[in-house]
């Protein structure tokens, strides 16, 4: 029997598409126990030690059970070899055709705030998926940079969140191009201070007909060459030219972002404006200098990298830009197209596809693209649009790293509590293996205690105490592949709710909640 043979798809039943999600993805080794689509879209972790076989063993072998049943996938490259492991996983899997490569030398762009114009879809080019899409870059760079978010901190991040939109809103108006460039040059060029005030009165007495016509003269140049060289002017008397409805919501909304640049902003002081603005440009910079993120991130939309292509096509769309490689680009591009993957999976409607299949959404060393409150929301609903997340990191610590200064355990558990089905790998780190011991819990066993009394009596007393079912060493003690391991990869498995079917030590089969198999490398 082929145990690679891609399997073939039910077509939809009275039963309706649940009864999809009761195929088998893959039987765990060594095991009778069956993985389905409903396993795997509620999550999957692995924790492993470096070198512990995580990624070449059970990693490989989800992968590929993935790409048999016809998966689509997102997939990030943390490492450079990453890319020729999945080469090698869909050439195996006959998917060649399916996969899009999205690296420097594609010549593919995807330009997220152009994207979010264009695509379909009721709330297609609304304001705050455009800033959310920057404020989680913006959070992506704190967490390269080994910041966490504090009281302070979100302050500041909802004057950061205030500007982005009304810059937004300003280019809208005008019918200026939504990019980054244009964002950049609307804030470098906005009024501070009295500027304001100086412009507002050069108008009023460009207009005013009670003042000689030299000084009309000499304002209405100063107006006229300021719109030529400063493109928020530009953009200011963009909007002011347009004829809107009395009355309208464009009217009070135009009224309203025009009071934020002429009266709000520049009245904040000089501290305050100085510091939204640096954020703001730090959040962009990275787009501005010559490299992936200019050429491939800040215009131009490839049609290829639409991520419904994922979702109705089963394309395998994977973002070879690693982290190891391109830094903080790396870090940025990574998390542009993972951020709008998982907005595009939760408008995903089941219901309205007739041979649906999950899509799964794999990262290799999690850490470096973790986003604590969009990554847990997400998990929350993923299941419900079919979306096989497959987190890979070495444990638990690494995530609390990450996850900034509030409650860093707490959010990391919540997290991890979301993803259901996990494999623990060979592991040296005491938190994450109490952890898993925790998870996988305790049960009476019988003890016998010996005590010698007066004239060497012996009395021994039998009770009943509760103990790991398994003990946090015991993850020191997996096997980690290569030779000296006959190539075999230990992992424990874990599930609520699937049981597990051993042989005891009297002879009589016995259910666990865990499992040790093991899985070739």
């Amino acid at each position: 029997m082929d145990i690679f043979k891609r399997k073939q798809t039910p077509q939809t039943n009275e039963q309706g598409h649940e009864a999809f999600l009761d195929q088998t993805l893959y039987t765990v080794p060594g095991t009778n126990q069956k993985i389905t689509w409903a396993d795997s879209i509620e999550g999957t972790l692995i924790l492993g030690a470096t070198g512990s076989g995580k990624s070449s063993g059970p990693g490989k072998f989800i992968a590929r059970a993935m790409l048999r049943s016809g998966y689509g996938f997102c997939v990030l490259c943390a490492k450079p070899d990453e890319r020729k492991r999945w080469e090698s996983y869909i050439e195996a899997e006959g998917r060649s055709e399916d996969t899009v490569m999205f690296d420097q030398e594609s010549g593919l762009q995807f330009d997220f705030l152009l994207y979010e114009l264009k695509r379909e879809g009721a709330g297609a080019g609304d304001n705050l998926n455009m800033i959310n899409g920057l404020m989680n870059l913006h959070e992506q760079n704190k967490i390269y940079s080994g910041g966490g978010e504090t009281k302070e901190e979100k302050f500041w991040d909802q004057s950061t969140k205030r500007l982005i939109s009304r810059s937004i809103s300003f280019l809208k108006l005008a019918k200026e191009d939504v990019s980054i460039f244009n964002i950049r040059k609307i804030i470098a060029h906005c009024f501070q201070g009295d500027e304001a005030d100086n412009f507002g009165t050069a108008k009023s007495d460009s207009l005013n007909s009670e003042l000689d016509e030299k000084t009309q003269l000499a304002a209405r140049t100063y107006v006229d060459d300021l719109a030529k060289t400063n493109f928020f002017v530009h953009t200011l008397e963009k909007i002011r030219k347009r004829e809107f409805q009395s009355g309208s919501r464009e009217l009070e909304h135009s009224q309203m972002v025009i009071d934020y640049w002429l009266k709000e902003f520049p009245r904040m002081s000089e501290k305050t404006t100085s510091t939204i603005i640096e954020t703001v440009m730090g959040i962009i910079e990275p787009f501005m200098n010559e490299g992936i993120l200019n050429r491939q991130f800040s215009g131009g939309l490839s049609d290829e990298l639409k991520p419904e292509r994922i979702i109705q096509n089963s394309k395998i769309i994977i973002i070879d830009f690693p982290i190891k490689e391109y830094g903080l680009a790396g870090v940025y591009a990574a998390s542009i197209y993972k951020t709008t993957f998982q907005t595009a999976m939760e408008r995903r409607d089941i219901e309205k596809e007739t041979d649906p299949k999950p899509a799964a959404l794999w990262i290799d060393e999690y850490q470096n693209f973790c986003n604590p409150l969009v990554d847990s929301l997400f998990q929350t609903t993923a299941r419900s649009a079919w979306a096989a997340t497959v987190y890979i990191t070495q444990n638990i610590n690494n995530l609390y790293f990450v996850m900034g200064s509030q409650m860093p355990a707490a959010r990391a558990k919540a997290l991890l509590g979301n993803l259901r089905l996990k494999y623990f790998a060979n592991n040296d780190d005491p938190e994450t293996n109490h952890w898993a011991s925790n998870m996988i819990g305790q049960h009476l066993t019988d003890t016998e205690q010996t005590s010698y009394g007066e004239g060497r009596s012996i009395t021994k007393t039998k009770s009943q105490q509760m103990q790991y079912r398994l003990t946090p060493d015991h993850f020191t003690t997996l096997k980690t592949g290569r030779k000296a391991n006959k190539y075999k990869v230990e992992v424990v498995i874990f599930k609520s709710g699937k049981r597990w079917n051993i042989q005891g030590l009297n002879g009589e089969s016995e259910e666990r909640n865990y499992e040790i198999v093991a899985f070739d490398q």
